[in-house]
């Protein structure tokens, strides 16, 4: 029944005080209690336990659903009950703005720590995505681009003042490129909800990134702009209930040229920020969309789905955008893919597990900014 967001997040269930059922919950559980009522015979064993459940639910009790047992209502009602409960599961399914924030919360903290806890540790304000000033300074303890012309100059010009004549190069003498913050951003996150995701299990590790994400720009960066587009057969825009929801049925393809597609579109209406595109990923591109609009799926990936996956790549390259996929898989074919993304000039590439897929995208994020 209600999808259990527990395995999420870990630790504390951020839904342990949910709230209460929605109306239309609550009507197909009464319908289903009346259906049961109809019976001639007192409802006993399952169907009891199903029935006071119902009851619990009907008024307010949301976890009581948790004790429905499906087969018993479908066993004891036949046809009749196939509409109320498809309703009754579809409606409670779904997560309240309160419940989707604290999900978002619970996923950033998650993964802040997480960060912390890594070797090296975050440490802010990094200028790895900021705007160069045009100065030269020492190393100040954050990752900043190298000068190498600075760094010859104050070589050859603490030679030509006596101070160690012989060392060609000394740790004092290195430069780095100076920088400022960069502006707003806007910030496509492409999430891979083929099946093999959930074999795989990294399914759950992207959504909570996805969430914590979105979290970190609502309530951090408001100036910014993120889009979630999802991608199997096809890719969509979603929102962030929507991924949550998602039940990641088998779904052939790994259409990333659409996403990249959608994600251009979106970059462009928000011409004047920072185009930002993090791609999360299990496999290599296994469909495209043909001349007529419809997918065209592959396995192994067809010669014109990875041409047209690889221009629409440097379509969105050519306009500016900073891209960078975080690959959770190693395979062969994998392999293939990550050499052509290699080969394209500002794409980034990072190797990621379900674990550490969090703290990567969010810290790729920070720095970027």
């Amino acid at each position: 029944m209600r999808f259990r967001y527990r395995a999420y997040t870990g630790g504390p269930d951020p839904l342990a005080d949910p709230d209460p059922p929605p109306e239309e919950a609550v009507r197909a559980a009464v319908e289903l209690l009346e259906l049961i009522a109809g019976e001639t015979e007192e409802p006993v064993g399952a169907l009891a336990a199903t029935e006071a459940a119902l009851r619990r639910y009907a008024d307010g009790e949301r976890g009581a659903l948790d004790e429905v047992d499906a087969r018993a209502l479908q066993a004891a009602l036949g046809s009749a009950g196939y509409g109320p409960l498809d309703r009754l599961d579809s409606a409670d399914h779904g997560l309240s703005p309160r419940e989707l924030r604290r999900l978002g919360e619970v996923a950033l903290t998650e993964i802040e720590a997480a960060r912390r806890a890594a070797p090296g540790g975050h440490r802010g304000g990094d200028g790895a995505g900021d705007e160069p000033t045009g100065a030269a300074v020492p190393h100040d303890g954050f990752d900043r681009p190298l000068d190498a012309v600075a760094t010859l100059r104050e070589a050859m010009l603490r030679r030509a003042a006596g101070l160690a004549p012989g060392e060609a190069l000394r740790a004092e003498d290195v430069r780095y490129t100076g920088t400022e913050p960069a502006g707003a951003a806007a910030v496509c996150l492409l999430v891979d909800l083929s099946h093999s995701m959930v074999t795989r299990g990294l399914h759950e590790a992207a959504t909570r990134t996805a969430l914590a994400l979105h979290t970190l720009v609502r309530t951090r960066h408001p100036e910014d702009r993120l889009l979630i587009i999802g991608f199997g057969d096809r890719a969509r825009e979603m929102t962030p209930a929507e991924l949550a929801e998602h039940d990641w049925r088998r779904t052939p393809g790994t259409n990333l040229q659409h996403a990249l597609h959608l994600a251009r579109r979106y970059l462009r209406r928000h011409r004047g920020l920072r185009p930002v595109v993090l791609a999360v990923t299990d496999g290599e591109p296994t469909a495209h969309l043909g001349e007529d609009g419809d997918a065209r799926f592959s396995w192994p990936p067809a010669p014109r789905t990875v041409e047209v996956t690889a221009a629409e790549l440097d379509a969105a390259l050519g306009e500016g955008a900073e891209v960078t996929f975080f690959l959770l898989a190693d395979d062969p074919r994998l392999r293939e893919f990550q050499g052509l993304l290699e080969r394209r000039r500002g794409v980034r590439v990072v190797h990621a597990d379900a674990e550490a897929l969090g703290p990567l995208v969010v810290d790729r994020y920070v720095k970027q900014r």
